[in-house]
């Protein structure tokens, strides 16, 4: 992949100077990178890492759905299953983590 792509021609200069292109640029580097990572890190401190994880696992059933509705996507046996394991493994989880996770305990008065 990497040989395939050093291999293609440079975009040309009126792409990269497009005003449409930077405006993609910009919106990609803040809001696709810096506010979603902010996002997390703030879930992660709220909830724990253990419970923000499943944002990850999450994300791909969400793509599906999204090209389901949108791009005409027909997902077969195999997606439908993967999908299916996703969303069990992260109620399982988050059932089991809700009933592992103690309140934490007050200090003995004296």
């Amino acid at each position: 992949a990497v040989w395939w792509a050093l291999d293609q021609p440079l975009p040309s200069a009126q792409i990269l100077l497009s005003p449409l292109w930077w405006v993609s640029l910009l919106y990609l580097s803040l809001a696709g990178t810096v506010l979603a990572f902010a996002a997390f890190l703030t879930l992660q401190q709220r909830v724990g890492p253990g419970r923000a994880a499943t944002v990850g696992v999450m994300t791909p059933v969400l793509a599906l759905a999204v090209s389901t509705a949108f791009e005409n996507f027909v997902p077969d046996l195999w997606t439908a299953a993967g999908a299916a394991l996703a969303i069990w493994g992260n109620v399982w989880m988050l059932k089991t983590s809700q009933a592992t996770i103690k309140p934490p305990v007050a200090p003995a008065a004296g």
